[in-house]
């Protein structure tokens, strides 16, 4: 197998295995008793959403603090419960990190220029090319750490 054919390998088994999980139905109520007191949710039922954290969960019925009242849904009424996961600033940071990186690299080897005459810093195309790497890597670790996302995770589908 040529290396083309290895990157292309891994990029379809790592986007298989990014859609493998979105693939899956959760339809078993347990799931759902299973949250622990206080989780952030986001219930969907026939006409509306309501997000809230969740107070109890019983065989039929799920108990949401919503703002400052308290609502109950019955189980045949819910259709979706998305729960909310945790954030994603280390994972964006190591994205940015690497993205700089990696233009950081090659825009400092493409600048680099051989010395003719006097110069200040006589450096390499491969010391350009990493003290690229190491500013622009810097600086994308530090606008993916700015960048605050969160997932929400489907607990139950009816």
């Amino acid at each position: 197998m040529s290396k083309p054919q290895h990157v292309r390998l891994a990029a379809m088994l790592v986007l298989m295995a990014s859609l493998a999980p979105a693939q899956a139905k959760f339809t078993d109520w347990s799931t759902v008793k299973a949250l622990a007191t206080g989780a952030e949710v986001r219930i969907t039922t026939g006409s509306r959403t309501v997000r809230g954290s969740v107070l109890r969960v019983t065989d039929d019925s799920l108990v949401l603090a919503a703002g400052k009242s308290q609502e109950m849904f019955p189980q045949p009424e819910v259709k979706r419960v998305l729960l909310r996961g945790g954030s994603h600033r280390g994972r964006n940071s190591l994205i940015g990190l690497g993205a700089g990186a990696a233009a950081g690299a090659i825009i400092g080897a493409a600048s680099h220029q051989d010395c003719t005459g006097f110069c200040f810093l006589n450096s390499s195309r491969g010391e350009d090319a990493a003290a690229g790497a190491i500013i622009l890597g810097g600086i994308g670790a530090a606008v993916g750490a700015l960048i605050p996302t969160r997932s929400w995770l489907e607990v139950y589908r009816q």
